[in-house]
């Protein structure tokens, strides 16, 4: 196949120039300079899903006694046909639109910013597509020149997509850096003759979009556990919550700390809450479906299952640097 004449040189060379990802940061780095990217971009077809659900039917009726078994198997064969008949047209045509459109929307974002220098430029001079297509360029001559042109190649890319229902097609690029073999992807899901815009857009952002710092946890010096196991997912009373707490050597969390922790998220190093859950804390509960403002109200009856629980702990290390102090 073309793709794959294409894509084994490519693989080789990647996996010879570097494949050390230990010290990779962020995949835009370095940040000022653009990367060049290798213009061909193969796109791959994978299967259409939106397909089986008319198999599925054509199945169905035959079990139900609805379809006519040689009708049915009529169409199939008719289906095929078509269907090999227009995967080959649809392979190289559709590939080449997405190639085209996806670096012409590009441009096109480019403009729509006015930047004289965007970080991606799909353009290359001293090597042609034949010179990556041919197998002989993998053997040990061929691949050292052939290392020497890619140098200044920074990133390649190739497509997959798939047909779902109606004009809807996902598909999904990937950018991989030569040097290292690092990737990164991008998803959507659009209609046909919007994809490559969708795409570019993604992108188009990820690449000239502001790079935020890093979130740093605001209670990194404090440890969140989970309620006990035979605790997950039920109500329980403040005394049961506040007993397995002190034998994590923890204890409930105060009002602050727990907004805090919702507010760093789940994946920020804090906790995730109910969106209509109640949670026993230092000093009473803590309602996520009140106001700001009226979210801790007092807990009368500890007895009472009536809530669910984080408990929170200060590591030993910091418990024994703050007594020495």
């Amino acid at each position: 196949m073309p793709f794959q004449r294409f894509w084994q040189p490519l693989t080789a060379l990647a996996l010879v120039l570097c494949c050390n990802l230990a010290g990779a940061a962020d995949f835009r780095d370095p940040v000022e300079q653009p990367f060049l990217v290798w213009p061909n971009i193969p796109v791959v077809r994978a299967s259409d899903l939106g397909d089986y659900e008319h198999d599925r039917k054509a199945f169905a009726d035959l079990h139900t006694g609805k379809g006519d078994p040689a009708m049915v198997l009529a169409a199939l064969q008719a289906v095929d046909s078509l269907q090999a008949h227009h995967e080959r047209m649809a392979l190289a045509q559709l590939g080449r639109t997405l190639n085209t459109q996806l670096i012409g929307e590009l441009d096109r974002q480019a403009r729509r910013i006015n930047t004289r220098a965007p970080k991606l430029r799909f353009e290359f001079a001293g090597i042609t597509p034949e010179e990556l297509q041919r197998a002989s360029a993998a053997d040990t001559k061929a691949l050292s020149a052939l290392k020497a042109k890619a140098g200044r190649v920074t990133l390649v890319a190739y497509i997959t997509y798939t047909r779902l229902e109606g004009t809807l097609v996902q598909a999904t690029a990937t950018l991989v850096k030569l040097g290292n073999g690092a990737s990164q992807s991008f998803t959507v899901t659009a209609p046909a003759p919007t994809l490559a815009d969708a795409l570019a857009r993604d992108i188009f952002d990820y690449f000239e979009g502001t790079r935020f710092s890093q979130h740093r946890n605001p209670l990194a010096a404090r440890e969140w556990l989970m309620a006990a196991p035979g605790h997950a997912d039920q109500l329980v009373s403040r005394e049961a919550a506040q007993r397995y707490c002190q034998s994590q050597d923890a204890a409930l969390p105060t009002a602050a700390e727990l907004e805090t922790a919702e507010a760093s998220g789940f994946y920020g190093g804090g906790v995730a809450l109910r969106p209509m859950g109640v949670y026993h804390i230092e000093s009473g509960l803590y309602d996520t479906t009140q106001a700001q403002a009226d979210k801790v109200r007092a807990n009368h009856i500890a007895s009472v299952p009536n809530g669910y629980y984080y408990c929170i702990r200060m590591p030993a290390d910091t418990k024994a640097a703050k007594a020495r102090r």
